[in-house]
């Protein structure tokens, strides 16, 4: 870098960063590991907190140094673990935020986690970049204003089905208003209508098993008690 300097004096030192360091934006090693150490703005001489590096000529070479985004720069601020994959230079999780959801589910799907991966000791069971959704800061920042779902890659209001209730378990729960029905019939004196009865035994049919081929249950009789 020094040599360059020396020998393009008819070039300006802006210029020779540029082209020394096209991306203006680094991220360094730690030596051994496999997250940043420090980062740097090198076209404007500062490190991410904005204190001078001084001297650009210990610098090492681009290729050498992680090439980063403005926005992953700026984020890079109150990180301790941005991970990076050594072989190809390139950081692991580059949106820091993420979304975590079943990408086997039909969707939209409920968002299953939230990961401020910059900050995480370990990312060993959360999961790749690739499976989850990479959220901008303030979407990160509203995570909880509201329930959130993921619908083709993006965040979207989401309101859960209600729960499916096993047939055999509505059979049961009409069971119980069955039974109430017949007090009400014996206390008054009356009996159930033909339909009624039918209605019961099919009822009482899901309920014990018997009926394995009904997908749901029968409408209750418009006349309940003769």
């Amino acid at each position: 870098m020094s040599e360059a300097v020396t020998n393009g004096s008819s070039e300006s030192v802006i210029d020779l960063l540029k082209s020394h360091y096209p991306a203006r934006y680094y991220g360094m090693l730690l030596s051994g590991a496999d997250t940043l150490d420090q980062a740097f703005d090198v076209w404007s001489a500062v490190d991410v907190n904005g204190r001078p590096l001084a001297d650009l000529t210990t610098l090492p070479a681009a290729s050498a140094l992680v090439p980063l985004t403005a926005e992953q720069f700026a984020l890079v601020v109150g990180a301790d673990h941005v991970w990076v994959d050594p072989q190809g230079q390139t950081l692991t999780y580059p949106g820091r935020y993420y979304a975590r959801y079943d990408t086997t589910a039909a969707q939209p799907t409920i968002v299953t986690g939230w990961f401020d991966t910059w900050t995480l000791t370990t990312t060993a069971n959360i999961g790749s970049a690739a499976d989850m959704v990479p959220l901008s800061s303030e979407a990160w920042n509203a995570r909880a204003s509201n329930p959130w779902g993921v619908q083709s890659g993006q965040l979207v209001s989401y309101t859960p089905p209600p729960p499916v209730i096993p047939l055999k378990d509505q059979a049961t729960s009409e069971l119980g208003w069955i039974s109430t029905q017949a007090s009400m019939a014996s206390a008054m004196g009356e009996t159930f209508t033909d339909p009624m009865k039918v209605y019961v035994k099919a009822i009482q049919a899901i309920a014990n098993g018997t009926d394995t081929t009904s997908t749901a249950l029968p409408a209750r009789p418009a006349m309940i008690m003769n």
